[in-house]
């Protein structure tokens, strides 16, 4: 069945030719954490951060999170006007109320500046001087110089102007100044200024630029300038700007020009021009500032619309806003006149010619608007596979194949021979269809087919034909299939899409993988060799021999040569993710939605739109990324993040929460961790947040690294050190306390029970003491007393004698009983004690001598038992000695006691001395009884005879 569109739909056609195509703008305004849609300057600080200046308020951003800054934050004002980042990474920031500069993350003012509060500071400045330049709205140019002192520039002084918009300093130290009315430059002391009457265009002048060749670039309300010497050059809307109107200029690393206007964006290269607005991607038209940051990309802020990142030229975009009928995107390809031809899944097939759309559907005579694939034969014919039939078109007339003469619809495969006789049809469920001389003929699974839904079709380089199934892959060499399946080495029985690369050999793409067809079988690349996702919908190489994977998460950059030498070098990029952060329409590709055209350029079909992809232009980020950890909580409570950092034993569950500044793929980042003194090496994640539990005590450091989008990784780690305390009961002074009260708890049952003990010994010394005392001394004194009786009775001389003995012997048994009871009573343990017996004794046995006592003691001072004992009987012995053998009528006792020294001293005055006085028993019992208390005993006879007992230890 054939069907001829007419002029007239021909026409309406051409009629309904839509706007040019989008390029990958990413916008980020109030919805995305900005504090307002009206942005006034952009700059990056050295840490990576992108500070955002707004109407009301201050915004730091790293790919990810807005942090807002007000008044309340210690901002002068809301309105900010300008953003500076000096040579000491401090950032300054102009405001409608002066000048504020941020410094360790507090926002400051200066004392010194606060004439400036009175302005509008507009732009700022420091110079090859290290002094400071801040323009104003009204009020000049003032100057901070080296000695703190502000010194301000006006009219007066030769200014064109007291509002001046911008300023900077050129390679030969000359300060350039924007003005309401003219280019003003400050050499040697005098300033100078150019107006229209020198070459500008228009006298309202609103941002300067220099290229890093040293040219200066002029934005004027009339156009773009240079000036070069005393010639001013100048480009307006009639040399292809998009505007005169120019707000803001930024030149990247080539020297080119990047223009802010008020009707959009010009990029100006090689002396043209290339513009963008609205209807290429951007948020806003007007467009009040432009930034280029470390990664070499270019940032919008607009007015009303935030900020907007350019992402460059690789990608073009075309959606139903684009003039697409459908954005389900099934299929692509080029004709014979460099047309291009899409497939759309409700919307029949449109023509891309340029920058032109142009869409054929059913109305115009195509079998159906559900397109599966649209292919070219070699008669530059479009083969039309659809949900219902079959179509082909010469561009004039549809010959279309219904369910009348093609019983077998769902078309989703098409392989015209080299001559165009010969169509090979894939369907959805019935198997190959071979179209050829106007006669259809089937192949299915009983001819050998894998299986009968067929997805695509490829011609090998042998002339065989390889067939994508969901059963695995055939390969028909025209009479006959040979089969492969997962026990070939398949990832996966379900093939989506077929290649025969550059160097023709196959590939496949499956729903678990892709796969290389080798002599030995198939080499099978995963999720576990690295690939981002399962789910393969087509696979495609460019010039360079780079494959591209489209899958639910993007399209995948795999580059097989690194793949093979992965082993070598671990932190080879290997797969990359191209995400709508890169300018993807959609993340979810369709299955055999790609086509490599005649210019090397990939197109990539997805369920969200067309994306046309230049391999040339494809930009590789070589910056290191910037890591900082932004944020440490414990048990949910957030933390300063300043060294030294103690964690309570209570709190031993802690987040560190990081983040790797890239905005070229901000979700994309990859981060390496470690926590020292852990046992645990690096550790890889894509998550920007890492939790430790149960954390020992200790002392540990956090380290994380970042890798971007095209495997660089941060020269150095982000780090943080921190203590985990112990619990009170395994700290040292609590482990201390423990063993001080233990020891304490020891030696204080020693002691009760040493003093029990003594105690119980005192008793018994006072019992034996008393029971010797009552019952051997009442015994002995009865035996002494019968003895006197008896000696009174008449009996013999001999017997009175015995008597007399025993008597005299029980009184000194009584005497001895006494002494022994004495020492033995625990109640006689004091020094007192002692000197009370001593005196007893020395008034018994020395009567009629003069004695005289020193005693140089603390009375109530115990003393043991032993020392007691023999002390008394050296000292018994001492008297007695002088009793027995002196002539002597002074005796001098002294005895002097402090804990545990003493000495004691028995002097006489005699002059007769016996000689058993020096060499007696007496006195080797006096040496014996000192050595038993460790003393030293002298002996002296002159002048008498002295006895010193001492003991100095």
């Amino acid at each position: 069945m054939k069907k001829t569109i007419s002029g007239f739909l021909l026409f309406l056609l051409v009629a309904v030719a839509a706007k040019a195509q989008t390029y990958p703008f990413r916008t980020y305004s109030i919805e995305n954490g900005l504090s307002e849609a009206v942005v006034n300057t952009i700059t990056q600080d050295q840490d990576g951060y992108l500070w955002i200046g707004t109407g009301y308020g201050l915004n730091r951003f790293d790919g990810i999170e807005f942090n807002n800054y007000y008044v309340e934050d210690g901002l002068l004002n809301n309105s900010i006007q300008s953003l500076y980042t000096d040579r000491k990474k401090q950032l300054w920031i102009g405001t409608d109320s002066g000048v504020n500069v941020m410094r360790k993350d507090s926002i400051q003012t200066i004392p010194e500046l606060r004439p400036l509060e009175s302005s509008s500071v507009l732009s700022i400045l420091e110079d090859s001087q290290n002094e400071f330049w801040f323009t104003t709205d009204g009020e000049g140019v003032w100057h901070w110089d080296q000695n703190q002192e502000l010194t301000q520039y006006r009219e007066v002084h030769g200014m064109g102007s007291n509002r001046v918009r911008d300023v900077l300093e050129d390679d030969n130290g000359v300060i350039w100044f924007a003005t309401r009315d003219g280019l003003t430059k400050l050499e040697d002391g005098n300033f100078r200024t150019f107006t229209t009457q020198h070459g500008l265009p228009d006298n309202r002048l609103r941002d300067l630029a220099l290229t890093k060749e040293g040219t200066i670039w002029i934005a004027s309300r009339g156009g773009l300038c240079t000036v070069s010497g005393e010639q001013i050059s100048c480009y307006t809307e009639q040399d292809g700007l998009i505007n005169n109107r120019i707000q803001s200029i930024s030149t990247d690393e080539n020297n080119n020009v990047w223009l802010g206007t008020e009707e959009g964006a010009s990029y100006f290269s090689d002396g043209e021009f290339r513009n963008y607005s609205v209807d290429e991607g951007l948020s806003n038209n007007i467009i009040y500032s432009t930034y280029f940051d470390s990664e070499d990309h270019i940032w919008f802020g607009t007015f009303g619309g935030g900020i907007s990142l350019f992402l460059g030229d690789q990608f073009q975009n075309f959606t139903i806003e684009d003039g697409l009928p459908n954005n389900v995107i099934t299929s692509i390809t080029e004709d014979n006149s460099g047309y291009f031809w899409v497939s759309t899944y409700g919307g029949g097939i449109t023509k891309i010619d340029g920058q032109t759309l142009e869409t054929v559907n059913a109305a115009d005579g195509l079998v159906d608007n559900k397109v599966y694939t649209v292919r070219t034969d070699s008669k530059n014919r479009l083969l039309i596979g659809t949900r219902w039939g079959f179509s082909i078109y010469d561009y004039n007339t549809f010959n279309n194949f219904d369910e009348q003469e093609l019983p077998h619809r769902k078309i989703r495969a098409i392989l015209p021979s080299g001559d165009g006789e010969d169509i090979l049809l894939g369907t959805y469920g019935e198997g190959i269809i071979r179209y050829q001389d106007d006669e259809f003929s089937q192949f299915t699974e009983d001819d050998g087919l894998a299986n009968n839904t067929v997805m695509a079709l490829e011609r090998g380089k042998d002339g065989s034909v390889w067939i994508a199934t969901y059963g695995g892959l055939s390969q028909f060499n025209g009479n006959g299939f040979t089969n492969y399946t997962i026990q070939d080495g398949l990832p996966h029985n379900g093939i989506l899409d077929v290649l025969v690369d550059n160097s023709g050999e196959l590939w496949v793409a499956t729903f678990g993988g892709v796969a290389r067809f080798t002599k030995s079988g198939f080499e099978s690349i995963t999720v576990k060799e690295g690939l981002p996702d399962e789910v393969c919908y087509f696979i495609e190489q460019d010039d360079r021999g780079i494959f591209w994977i489209g899958t639910n998460k993007g399209v995948v950059r795999f580059d097989y040569e690194a793949y093979q030498s992965a082993a070598e070098n671990n932190d080879t990029q290997i797969f990359q993710l191209l995400t709508t952060d890169q300018g993807l329409t959609s993340n979810e590709m369709n299955a055999g939605a790609s086509f490599k055209d005649s210019h090397g350029r990939l197109w990539f079909g997805s369920v969200g739109g067309l994306s046309v992809f230049d391999p040339s232009k494809e930009k590789i980020i070589s910056n290191s990324p910037k890591v900082h950890i932004e944020n440490i909580s414990v048990s949910g409570e957030q933390l300063a993040i300043k060294e030294p950092l103690y964690i309570g034993s209570d709190n031993r569950n802690i987040t560190f929460e990081f983040i790797g500044i890239s905005f070229a793929a901000p979700h994309q980042m990859k981060y390496r961790y470690r926590l020292k003194n852990s046992d645990e090496g690096w550790q890889a994640t894509t998550q920007r947040s890492v939790r430790y539990s149960a954390l020992m005590p200790g002392d540990y450091t956090f380290e994380v690294k970042a890798q971007n989008l095209n495997g660089y990784w941060s020269p150095r780690a982000a780090s943080i050190s921190f203590s985990v305390q112990a619990p009170f009961w395994l700290r040292w002074w609590f482990v201390a306390l423990i063993i001080i009260a233990f020891t304490g708890i020891i030696l204080f049952i020693y002691n009760y029970y040493r003093v029990k003990k003594m105690v119980e010994m005192e008793r018994m010394r006072v019992r034996i003491a008393s029971d010797l005392h009552d019952d051997v001394g009442s015994a002995l004194t009865e035996i002494a007393l019968q003895s006197d009786f008896l000696q009174t009775m008449k009996v013999s001389d001999k017997l009175e004698e015995s008597l007399k003995q025993i008597g005299a012997q029980s009184r000194r048994i009584v005497t001895s009983l006494d002494d022994i009871v004495w020492s033995i009573d625990a109640r006689n343990d004091t020094v007192g004690d002692l000197t009370d017996r001593m005196q007893d004794y020395v008034n018994n046995v020395l009567p009629d001598r003069e004695v005289y006592y020193d005693f140089d003691c603390n009375m109530q001072q115990q003393v043991e038992v032993s020392l007691k004992e023999n002390l008394y009987l050296i000292f018994k012995e001492a008297i007695n000695n002088i009793a027995k053998h002196s002539n002597a009528d002074r005796v001098d006792v002294k005895l002097c006691a402090g804990g545990n020294k003493f000495i004691m001293g028995i002097k006489d005055d005699g002059t007769e001395v016996s000689g058993s006085r020096q060499s007696g028993q007496g006195l080797r019992n006096m040496k014996m009884r000192a050595k038993r208390i460790d003393a030293k005993i002298t002996f002296n006879n002159k002048n008498g005879f002295e006895v010193i007992v001492e003991n100095r230890n």
